[in-house]
């Protein structure tokens, strides 16, 4: 009998303080590794820093909060980050010199796929990972037919 697989899904509510960014992360990070997502060292690096981008715009353009939804699809792991803003989220290429600005373009560069959609309250923004894929089974020699048939003896 073949086992039904069930979406796992973790939400929660994130209001800025000195940490909000931090925790909001680290959660995300935390809910990935609990649910054993089996995603590449480099991708687990690339998460964070995605997740502390987005959290951070929502925070900071959508009035202090928002809610995170991490699922785990058995495929992907989806984070999505709901605020109440309705403003376009924008990938920019800022100068060199100024210091903000590149959280998108980070998103856009190191998830697999991100997106965004307005809702009844403000907005969406979406990325997410693709799970690693599982390790190869190790090469065996194919079994060697040529060997000579064994042969009962006759006593």
């Amino acid at each position: 009998m073949e086992r039904e697989y069930r979406p796992l899904s973790n939400e929660f509510q994130v209001t800025a303080d000195a940490n909000a960014v931090r925790r909001a992360r680290d959660r995300i990070v935390a809910v990935a590794a609990g649910w054993g997502v089996p995603l590449a060292p480099e991708a687990r690096g690339d998460l964070r820093l995605c997740a502390s981008e987005v959290v951070t715009n929502a925070l900071e353009h959508g009035g202090g909060e928002c809610r995170v939804t991490v699922r785990w699809t058995g495929r992907q792991l989806l984070v999505e980050v709901a605020d109440r803003s309705r403003r376009t989220p924008l990938v920019l290429c800022p100068a060199d010199d100024v210091s903000s600005g590149r959280g998108l373009a980070l998103v856009q560069a190191l998830a697999d796929s991100w997106g965004w959609e307005p809702n009844d309250r403000g907005k969406v923004v979406r990325f997410a990972f693709a799970a690693e894929p599982a390790q190869a089974p190790p090469q065996t020699r194919p079994l060697d037919r040529s060997c000579a048939p064994l042969v009962a003896r006759s006593s």
